[in-house]
């Protein structure tokens, strides 16, 4: 083999060692593209959904039907509210402890919110179509944030008055087995009602099931704590109903902060932006160009404003045909609360 043979031989093994050395990604870099992939993969999977959902007809009474158990699951848990904080009151009296306490305020503030929640479901089930057309739903996002706020607030004062206590050294917890059992019982009821409030997981009952579930650490971190104070350390009392309150009220703070945007007209995800292309592009192929697309929260559920362009030929009724049935179809999708189809003959942007 010549030398000049041999050299363009180096080279070419050189380069392709090189070109492989280049397709080994970097961890990082493989586990963002694998992410990537699963992300593509259950967007399908959601395409195909959306195409036997929109096959399937509308039923406003099985949307009835839902908002009963969402009325009875919050007429369920305001009845126990009532028992805890009758329960509460008298295991506070018998123990002094402030983690026992801070559960009484806890049951005050979870009367307060079921009383709202009531009343906001109440009011959506009795609306009057002539005087709210589009109905009330977005009461019960409001109601959400106001007991969010509730609660926020409520912890937020019974932080200072665990802080003032150890301040002016005022503690002396005593738990006796009367304290002991009312909140185990009040315990265990709430969390049955947890589980069914999760298992039915609408907006309303999921924000039941999140204060049924504080309620739950609040009681079990109150028994511990009520327990090291009277026999351990004293102060384990109001330091374990900081600690409890300090995370309830951040949970509800943050809860409030993440429901807000929606109200005021946050875009919707990517892949629900995508769905609803999807469902346009398959709708019909006359649907020649899709001109402007808005997809947006002022609610629990997303408005959807599209402008579609067709044949300026097509008569009147076909176009209307074509406009119509998307409208129904993209509302079947059950992160919709509306949609509105404009048809024009060119891509003006407007």
């Amino acid at each position: 083999m010549t030398p000049r043979k041999r050299k363009n031989e180096e080279k070419s093994n050189g380069t392709t060692e090189k070109s492989v050395e280049k397709k080994v990604l970097a961890p990082d870099v493989q586990k963002k593209i694998d992410e990537f992939y699963e992300q593509q993969k259950e967007l399908l999977k959601k395409f195909e959904e959306d195409q036997e959902t929109i096959q399937k007809p509308l039923h406003k009474p099985e949307e009835e039907d839902e908002r009963y158990e969402d009325r009875w699951l919050a007429q369920a848990t305001f009845a126990l509210n009532i028992g805890s904080l009758i329960g509460n009151l008298v295991a506070s009296i018998i123990s002094g402890s402030l983690s026992i306490m801070s559960t009484f305020v806890d049951s005050s503030m979870d009367i307060a919110c079921s009383f709202v929640m009531n009343i906001c479901l109440s009011a959506i089930s009795k609306t009057d179509a002539q005087k709210y057309p589009r109905g009330r739903d977005r009461l019960e996002l409001i109601g959400v944030i106001l007991c969010s706020v509730i609660m926020a607030f409520a912890n937020v004062s019974m932080i200072m008055q665990s802080i003032n206590s150890i301040v002016n050294d005022t503690v002396d917890p005593k738990m006796t087995n009367s304290t002991i059992a009312i909140v185990v019982v009040q315990t265990v009821i709430k969390a049955v009602i947890m589980w069914l409030c999760y298992k039915r997981a609408s907006s309303s009952s999921l924000v039941i099931a999140m204060d049924l579930r504080n309620d739950l650490m609040t009681r079990s971190l109150a028994l511990i704590c009520g327990y090291l104070g009277d026999y351990v350390w004293r102060f384990a009392d109001p330091i374990g109903a900081i600690c409890v309150c300090s995370w309830i009220a951040f949970s509800w703070c943050r809860h409030v902060i993440e429901n807000i945007p929606q109200l005021v007209g946050i875009s919707a995800e990517r892949d629900q932006m995508a769905r609803i292309l999807n469902i346009t592009l398959k709708h019909d192929k006359r649907i020649r160009y899709i001109d402007h697309s808005m997809i947006y929260y002022t609610g629990l559920n997303a408005q959807v404003e599209l402008h579609i362009v067709l044949d300026e030929k097509l008569p009147l009724k076909i176009t209307h045909d074509i406009s119509h049935d998307l409208e129904k179809n993209i509302q079947k999708l059950d992160f919709v609360e509306r949609c509105f189809v404009h048809v024009d003959y060119n891509c003006d942007g407007d």
